[in-house]
């Protein structure tokens, strides 16, 4: 009995389209097994662009799960089915002429088969089979959604530091007017001293001018070259001084209401700090709700004295002032709820990712803490938690007042280089019996000094250039009990460090010419001149 002899089993067939030259197959059945091992998103096309695209031959998993479309269905589609309203398919740095760099490598927006939109790249190279070309194409795309958020978030940043250098350079010019506005309000003040409605008039406009310097600090701030000043304050009445602000960002279709505890305890803080925290979870829940609605700011007390109490788990026992912002719109959710503080995070088409981030490290590095819950459909609450202080509300007097008589014959150096608020400041000062020299940079004060042979005892600066600094020292030297009152926006860090406590003043404008008044005389006294 004879053994039949087997059929050899037939080989597994590779799909593909029947139209296929006959010498590509093979090539087809190599890259099959490779592509599905490959992390890139990859397919294998025709070379015949068509419209901005390419047939497709074999598409691996990942290309599936990027794109959102079966593996299997791919096969005979043109790649333009990644195609949309905001794909352009010219790659950085290519011209509109270069057909080959345009279509073959570049990024721009696609679209998946859902309809959502990610950031891709792509790059089709020729696949040579048997030493000449095959006529195929292999594609490999990525989504850098990601890379591309970072990059244009790099780019705010840079722009919002130019914009930063430009609005200090304008607040620092505007600090000077202010200075002048108010300094000689604070001078006519005593001269109308008997005339009420000129002196009623006059406490306007020196109300106005405070406002005033209150927006320059805060472009300053915005800026980075105002001093950090940690001052006690009540959430109250910083929250007052910006509600109109706060209502213009909410705009018409948002209702914005204030419930504020009559008891609210006092906490430390930058006023223009916590005023930040608060423009920024406004501007929040303004896009939060794009059909209008309801914003609600509050400030309660809160008391920590058991894990029940605590809203975060870093709270420790003890009393904090609390603000909360609150809207009523779309909610966050809970798988973004847990990013929003990371970052550069953001789901805005055009946002930063600094906002909350922002709002966070203010409040941290005050001792506080921020708590955040939100229901979708039903809105967000924004908690804000500083230590409370038995300490006073420090607020700023705005009465008008006449300037107090500090006379002195202490011989005075001032270098500003502003021409009116340095001859206002020297006018004032020579009026009381100081012997003044004035300057409107080092060099010159040097210049003045050595044809008069006066030491001062008191140097007026705002300058900390080099030169500055070089001169401050030098009269230091001469004189350790010199004093100086430093008027510029940034710290006083250029000038010598081992001046004794109490010898020097850090005083920015705008400054009241009083309280420059009362500065001055007080350095003096306690210097013994």
């Amino acid at each position: 009995m004879s053994a039949k002899k087997a059929k050899p089993s037939p080989a597994k067939a590779v799909a593909h389209p029947p139209d296929l030259p006959a010498a590509l197959p093979p090539a087809i059945a190599a890259l099959t097994g490779t592509l599905a091992t490959l992390g890139d998103a990859t397919v294998v096309t025709t070379d015949g662009w068509q419209g901005g695209g390419v047939e497709i031959l074999v598409a691996n998993e990942k290309f599936a799960e990027l794109t959102g479309y079966p593996a299997a269905g791919l096969t005979g589609q043109n790649t333009r089915l990644l195609h949309g309203p905001r794909t352009d398919l010219l790659a950085p740095g290519a011209t509109q002429g270069d057909r080959a760099t345009r279509l073959a490598a570049g990024e721009g927006w696609l679209y998946r088969r859902d309809g959502t939109v990610f950031y891709g790249a792509w790059n089709f190279s020729p696949i040579i089979f048997q030493g000449r070309p095959s006529g195929c194409l292999v594609g490999i795309y990525r989504d850098v959604s990601e890379n591309r958020r970072l990059r244009e978030a790099l780019l705010q940043s840079q722009k919002l530091d130019t914009v930063g250098l430009l609005a200090g350079g304008v607040a620092h010019d505007f600090n000077n007017l202010l200075s002048i506005i108010n300094g000689y309000c604070e001078i006519l003040s005593g001269k109308l001293a008997a005339v009420p409605h000129a002196q009623k008039d006059l406490q306007e406009i020196h109300r106005a001018g405070l406002k005033a310097s209150a927006l320059a600090r805060q472009i300053l701030e915005f800026s980075r070259r105002q001093e950090t000043e940690v001052k006690v304050v009540n959430f109250n009445t910083l929250i007052r001084e910006i509600a109109e602000i706060v209502r213009r960002v909410a705009g018409e279709e948002i209702a914005v209401e204030l419930r504020l505890a009559s008891d609210l305890g006092n906490a430390r803080i930058d006023p223009a700090h916590f005023q930040r925290v608060l423009l920024n979870l406004c501007f929040n829940a303004h896009e939060a709700m794009p059909r209008g609605g309801k914003l609600t700011i509050r400030t309660c007390n809160h008391r920590v004295a058991s894990a029940a109490d605590r809203r975060v788990p870093e709270m420790t026992d003890g009393l904090y002032a609390v603000m909360q912002v609150t809207d009523t719109g779309l909610g966050i959710e809970p798988v973004v709820l847990r990013n929003i503080f990371e970052p550069f995070f953001t789901t805005k088409a055009h946002g930063t990712g600094l906002g909350l981030p922002t709002v966070l490290g203010i409040v941290r590095e005050n001792g506080g803490h921020v708590a955040v819950q939100s229901r979708l459909g039903a809105g967000t609450t924004f908690e804000i938690f500083l230590p409370e202080t038995a300490e006073p509300e420090q607020t700023s007097v705005t009465k008008l007042g006449a300037l107090p008589a500090m006379r002195g014959t202490e011989n005075v150096l001032i270098i500003e280089a502003d021409d009116i608020l340095r001859k206002m400041i020297a006018g004032i000062l020579a009026t009381d019996g100081y012997r003044v020299t004035e300057a409107a940079t080092p060099e010159a004060a040097a210049a003045a000094l050595a044809q008069t042979n006066l030491s001062p005892q008191l140097v007026l600066v705002h300058s900390h250039t080099k030169a500055g600094a070089a001169l401050v020292r030098r009269l230091h030297a001469a004189n350790p009990r010199l004093r100086v009152i430093s008027t510029s926006a940034t710290s006083p860090a250029a000038l010598p460090p081992d001046f004794p406590p109490g010898a020097l003043v850090h005083l920015p404008k705008p400054f009241a010419l009083s309280t420059l008044l009362l500065k001055a005389r007080s350095l003096l006294d306690a210097a013994g001149n």
